[in-house]
């Protein structure tokens, strides 16, 4: 007999309780950084041994769960692996990027931009005015500065070295001619704020690239922990919220954080990634640093 369930929300719509069980029980799987004994997945997924052995042997015969015969441990098949990737090729980053910031215009009446790594750097390809106005000289196609705008600022902290290091050094040298001290003029003071946007998770500026306008940005990582986007909100210094844990950056944060959520991005994962090591390592003495961080 075929077993069917009502959502627990009251939605009308029957489904199938067998599979929808089984589903879980596979998140359950999904969500251990290691093959796993039966008994831990069965009290995770908070049924009986039993129970979850009998789904188990279902999905080891369709791929979707492998078993050690040594250890007799649990890991998701390759069956699930193939379903994931073609999940992930199917959705579209920028196209749920471009939805985050109508989203976060929407909610702070504040101009909203989206910008992607280009040939050049930090390019923006996508902007949401708010009501109100705001003059800043950036459309679709600008390239930004790495170190004075808040998007440029998290690619500097998120992207590998390699790539960004030879247009910090040019900008490095910009900022040193043109002798303003809220800018980063040494490899120190790049380095200094680079590594308090990757503690912060949030790239901030305070009319460094334009005066009188105030912005912050944050990254969106795929499933590889890539950056691959940044989602920013600016506005006029007397109005725009640029604290570090306003509700404006926690805003931003919790949206972005959406994004690379569903891009397959799961930060417990990454933890032994050898970019996330290094971010954490050239991090790490500033959190003893006191006084860091650029205001």
């Amino acid at each position: 007999m075929v077993e069917t369930a009502r959502r627990p929300n009251g939605d009308a719509q029957a489904g199938i309780e067998t599979i929808e069980t089984g589903m879980g029980l596979l998140t359950v799987l999904a969500e251990f950084n290691s093959p796993q004994m039966l008994k831990t997945i069965a009290a995770a997924a908070g049924m009986p041994p039993s129970k979850a052995h009998r789904y188990l042997v279902s999905f080891i015969r369709t791929g979707f769960v492998d078993r050690d015969p040594e250890t007799g441990r649990y890991r998701l098949g390759p069956a699930s692996m193939q379903l994931g990737l073609s999940a992930l090729g199917n959705t579209d980053a920028i196209h749920l990027a471009t939805q985050a910031i109508v989203e976060l215009r929407d909610k702070l009446d504040e101009t909203t931009a989206l910008a992607v790594w280009g040939s050049h750097g930090p390019t923006i390809v996508r902007i949401e005015e708010a009501s109100r106005a705001v003059t800043i000289n950036a459309r679709p196609g600008t390239v930004l500065p790495l170190l004075s705008s808040s998007s440029g600022q998290v690619f500097a902290a998120f992207l590998p070295e390699s790539i960004t290091a030879p247009i910090m050094r040019n900008e490095i040298r910009a900022n040193q001619k043109r002798g303003d001290t809220r800018l980063a003029c040494s490899h120190e003071d790049a380095m200094s704020l680079i590594n308090d946007v990757r503690r912060r998770g949030l790239g901030r500026v305070t009319g460094e690239m334009m005066p009188g306008v105030h912005a912050l940005a944050a990254p969106v990582f795929d499933h590889r922990g890539h950056a691959v986007a940044v989602i920013a909100a600016m506005g006029p210094s007397e109005m725009f919220d640029s604290r570090w844990n306003g509700e404006t950056a926690k805003l931003i944060r919790g949206i972005a954080e959406r994004v690379s959520t569903r891009l397959g991005y799961s930060p417990d994962r990454l933890l032994h990634h050898p970019q996330s090591q290094s971010a954490i390592a050239q991090a790490e003495p500033e959190r003893s640093r006191a006084g860091s961080g650029r205001k």
